[in-house]
């Protein structure tokens, strides 16, 4: 049976949160330890974090959650049409222009682009609509991010061919509980790969950099909250955590980031970091030891997003094989296969039994 087309899932045109993951050949430790040679590759983890922070600061997309493991990745992201709308024609192509000329890079190096050929394709209107819309969609993001870390390793090591297994998957999250759900399962996935006990150990992992950007600012006696010290902290390509509500919000969460870091300064959750770390602590002691469930002090947390907390355990451990490719309330998932022109997809009925 032939997969859905990505338009049935992704709209770039409308701000959005995915689940992006991607698996390399084989299932091979091409990013850990080889069983055959016994050669470790781990180092290149850093080179995929290195250069999806490159790529923050040039696609119009917020990075929320990431992990690296030995042989697959998973990013969370919420693409921004709105901030990319506000983005000249010169800095649209600018920006295409110096994607395209990284991916084929040796190092992720920035180098400059040459001036009159941004200046040529910007007097194109068809062509700069084209490429605000590859700005902003999560599919471009990952594909450019996969094409660079393929080409980098199979050029180190003198072969050809495909790095990563198929072509990336992609989840769109519709709601915060599939979002909460997701982040957890994706900040949790060192521990259940037994290459991690603890999250502040995972050092591969989005719940690493905000842990210790969160250990800088107390060392610092800054908010967690106050944006004016970001640019220096480990998260710092990171969308801020915690979606705060206010008069003024919708205002500023469509601008750019006060930071060169980021696209936005926009949270991904409306719940404080440390709440959603001692949910990830505790989950990942279930994770760990293979049993157990949520604490009752932590339950509320997740009630109020309509997540059943029987059900925690299980999406914790298998949401990759639970959900399909659209994730939350049963009511927002109809609409959305309606909207694909299908009647129903697999994971519909755990998300009638997942979220309330």
């Amino acid at each position: 049976m032939a997969a859905a087309p990505r338009s049935d899932t992704v709209n770039p045109l409308e701000q959005g949160v995915y689940h992006l993951y991607a698996r390399c050949v084989r299932r091979a430790m091409l990013c850990g330890v080889d069983p055959v040679t016994k050669k470790d590759y781990s180092y290149r983890r850093k080179w995929i974090i290195d250069f999806m922070k490159v790529l923050a600061q040039l696609f119009a997309i917020d990075i929320a959650f990431h992990a690296e493991l030995a042989n697959h990745l998973h990013n969370v992201v919420r693409n921004r049409p709105d901030i990319v709308a506000t983005w000249s024609d010169i800095e649209v192509v600018r920006r295409w222009l110096t994607i395209t000329h990284l991916i084929k890079s040796k190092d992720g190096t920035i180098k400059e682009i040459c001036e009159n050929e941004i200046l040529i394709q910007s007097k194109d209107p068809e062509r700069v609509e084209k490429l605000r819309m590859r700005l902003s969609h999560p599919s471009v993001f990952m594909a450019s991010l996969c094409e660079h870390v393929a080409r980098r390793c199979n050029r180190e090591d003198g072969v050809k061919g495909h790095f990563w297994e198929e072509r990336h998957g992609c989840r769109n999250l519709v709601d915060d509980a599939a979002i909460m759900v997701c982040g957890v399962y994706v900040d949790l996935n060192q521990i259940r790969a037994g290459e991690a006990q603890t999250p502040e150990t995972s050092e591969y992992t989005s719940a690493h950099d905000r842990i210790e950007a969160m250990e800088a600012r107390k060392e610092l006696g800054v908010a967690m909250d106050d944006h004016s010290v970001d640019a220096k902290m480990p998260d710092n390509w990171l969308c801020p955590f915690t979606l705060v509500e206010g008069l003024d919000v919708s205002v500023a969460e469509s601008r750019s980031s006060v930071t060169n870091t980021r696209v936005s300064d926009k949270g991904i959750l409306p719940i404080e970091f440390t709440k959603y770390l001692e949910l990830l602590d505790a989950s990942g002691r279930i994770v760990r030891d293979g049993k157990g469930s949520i604490p009752d002090h932590l339950a509320p947390i997740l009630e109020r997003l309509g997540i059943r907390t029987e059900m925690w355990t299980e999406m914790i451990q298998n949401f990759d094989t639970m959900f399909g490719r659209i994730v939350g309330a049963s009511q927002r998932v109809a609409k959305h296969v309606e909207a694909s022109g299908h009647s129903w997809i697999h994971g519909q009925n755990k998300c009638r039994r997942a979220f309330g």
